[in-house]
């Protein structure tokens, strides 16, 4: 068994790379020895790894398993090491964190220097992400995510649950009318998130008792949360957005909520996902602490909704 280690490590390089020739360059050995480690892999194993084409490569169902299993054993591996190293200090090394795009940018990215200051020997490598992503192929950590699909073999640790909003801007509430139940939102221009994997079309509410679900429509579709919250305040239609999303703009009456009654029931959990294993690095544990301190319970950008939420039963 131990004879395989090195050539599954060279292995999972050469399938995180994409091809044989970056591999040998991040490893700093020869492509030959490359090719004949993986060729001898796939002889011991009596399976064939990759397909290989003058232009690329591609993993066979084979490879895409062992290479899942080879990122654990070079993860297990890396921390191994740094746990012995960082004895004193166990927040040394490099952090890769990937973080949802729009919430990132707003509520992260501008809480990292503190985190930054207390552990002054990490380096934090961050990636805002608008994409389904693959936590072990694009090398991360640790992912921040507001996805309920979690990939095999992670963890996912909550972090808060996101509360919404209906809102519009005062021009488009003047010029079409306000709103007394949620069926009349089909009577309206609804601008509506559609991203690669996901179409938010179909809108929640509860009071009390009563339950809907109403399928909306408009002339506006995008991908962007913010962008949606740019052309409600335009005055083009109506928003079911994230509270975290909306940080002055009911204050400053650019919009106003609609249906304030109403419970707007989409669930959109802020969760921290990880490989799957036996220890969590301290690295990790010390971001998801910090981050789930930060944001607080409830989420810091709610206190200002306080009395609006209290409307609703």
């Amino acid at each position: 068994m131990l004879e395989l280690l090195e050539p599954i490590a060279i292995f999972t390089h050469v399938a995180r790379a994409g091809s044989f020739s970056s591999a040998a360059r991040k490893l700093g050995i020869s492509k030959s020895k490359v090719s004949t480690q993986v060729a001898d892999l796939e002889h011991k194993l009596g399976v064939q790894l990759i397909q290989r084409t003058t232009r690329s490569l591609s993993l066979t169902e084979a490879g895409q398993l062992l290479y899942a299993q080879g990122e654990e054993l070079l993860r297990d591996a890396e921390q191994a090491v740094a746990s012995v190293h960082n004895l004193n200090d166990a927040t040394r090394g490099v952090l890769k964190v990937g973080i949802s795009q729009s919430f990132g940018t707003m509520h992260i990215i501008p809480a990292l220097p503190d985190f930054m200051a207390k552990h002054p020997e990490l380096e934090l490598q961050v990636s805002l992400l608008d994409h389904k992503v693959d936590v072990v192929s694009e090398g991360l950590d640790l992912l921040l995510t507001m996805s309920e699909q979690l990939p095999l073999g992670m963890v996912a640790r909550p972090l808060m649950k996101c509360q919404f909003l209906l809102a519009a801007s005062p021009e488009y509430v003047a010029k079409y009318g306000n709103l007394e139940r949620p069926e009349q939102l089909v009577e309206h221009n609804c601008l509506v998130y559609q991203g690669e994997w996901h179409e938010h079309s179909v809108w929640q509410f509860k009071k009390g008792d009563d339950y809907c679900e109403i399928g909306v429509s408009g002339n506006f579709r995008v991908d962007s949360a913010p962008a949606l919250k740019s052309a409600a305040v335009s005055g083009l239609g109506i928003v079911y957005l994230a509270s975290y999303l909306l940080e002055d703009e009911i204050e400053e009456g650019t919009l106003v909520p609609l249906l304030p009654e109403w419970q707007l029931t989409n669930h959109l959990p802020l969760q921290a996902v990880y490989p799957r294993r036996k220890h969590l690095a301290p690295k990790v544990s010390a971001f998801i602490d910090f981050i789930k301190e930060r944001i607080g319970s409830p989420p810091y950008w709610d206190e200002k909704y306080a009395a609006l939420f209290a409307q609703r039963k």
